[in-house]
């Protein structure tokens, strides 16, 4: 069993810092693919249409990283205050 655990943990990359020090304006834009992304998988696995699901994942991604980027502005603008 530890030798199976020692070849899983060589083939997996070294991750130093999953978490940005900062975020961009560019978080919405990235979201909004990812929810894409999620939306095509899911609507494969449930059968739903596809389109629409692309879609309204792109939407919700798109909202969700763009409200992350405004309260993570509002905080950093309130902080300096």
């Amino acid at each position: 069993m530890v030798y199976v655990a020692l070849l899983f943990a060589s083939v997996l990359p070294r991750v130093a810092d999953p978490w940005p020090d900062e975020i961009g304006a560019d978080l919405p834009f990235t979201l909004a693919a990812t929810g894409s992304i999620l939306g095509g998988v899911i609507s494969f696995l449930a059968g739903w249409e596809q389109e629409r699901a692309i879609k309204v994942g792109g939407f919700s991604g798109f909202c969700a990283g763009s409200t992350l980027y405004c309260v993570a502005l509002l905080v950093q603008v309130a902080s300096h205050i």
